[in-house]
């Protein structure tokens, strides 16, 4: 995932400087209140004010400890797939156009997210191989116990690096490469689509899918040719 988008320090400081300006000036507001008005005024803004210490606090700590943001997001990931999302069904209809089988190399899998569209999809019962290419160490597990408990027994190899960075084992060997919810939180999406480009052996698909802008900006196939292709 993207460091930057946890760089947040100048957020944290505004929010703890917003509570003890609460504490502070809610005294103005209430000078000619009785006294039971202050007393809930001022135990209204205290609740609100360390409400917002603790939110200062804890994004502060994600924006200064790597592996303290590293395990929060993957609980996050983990909450999210668990509740699903509206974007299922179509990621799923994508992959399914894909003819996901034999060798596959996804990026960034997170824990597991796709793996409910194997479950439902025939061709998943021929993958030969499937390798993770996923930076955060804390997936691993995740991913692992997604597999079973989806009652997927391809065997599967996580790869802990950076899809910018990873050694493609087997170059054109991979029959399948699957980038979704990815591209816009790499540091290089074209050196990831290089890598990508790799894995794959001539004639071999990849599923790409992305969200730009908080919205589905494009949705394509290509070939280890460098073609690259709109879904049928």
């Amino acid at each position: 995932m993207c460091s930057s988008c946890f760089v947040i320090p100048s957020v944290s400081i505004k929010l703890l400087t917003t509570a003890a300006a609460l504490i502070y000036g809610q005294r103005s507001f209430t000078t000619n209140s009785n006294k039971w008005t202050r007393w809930i005024t001022f135990a209204i803004t205290v609740v609100i004010s360390l409400i917002l210490s603790a939110i200062g606090v804890f994004l502060l700590v994600l924006s200064v400890n790597p592996d303290f943001r590293q395990r929060n997001f993957v609980n996050l990931c983990v909450g999210q797939n668990l509740k699903g999302s509206p974007l299922d069904v179509h990621r799923c209809s994508v992959l399914e156009q894909g003819n996901v089988t034999g060798k596959v190399m996804e990026f960034g899998p997170g824990p597991g997210t796709n793996f409910k569209c194997f479950q439902n999809m025939t061709s998943a019962a021929s993958i030969e191989k499937y390798v993770a290419v996923e930076p955060n160490s804390y997936f691993e597990e995740k991913i692992e116990e997604e597999r079973k408990a989806r009652g997927l027994e391809f065997p599967l190899e996580f790869v802990g690096i950076k899809g910018e960075n990873v050694d493609i084992p087997e170059q054109g060997t991979y029959d399948v490469v699957v980038l979704t919810h990815v591209l816009c939180s790499v540091d290089s999406a074209e050196v990831v689509l290089a890598n990508a480009e790799k894995a794959l052996k001539p004639g071999g698909v990849g599923s790409l899918y992305w969200n730009m802008s908080w919205r589905v900006r494009d949705l394509l196939f290509f070939t280890s040719k460098g073609k690259w292709l709109p879904p049928s």
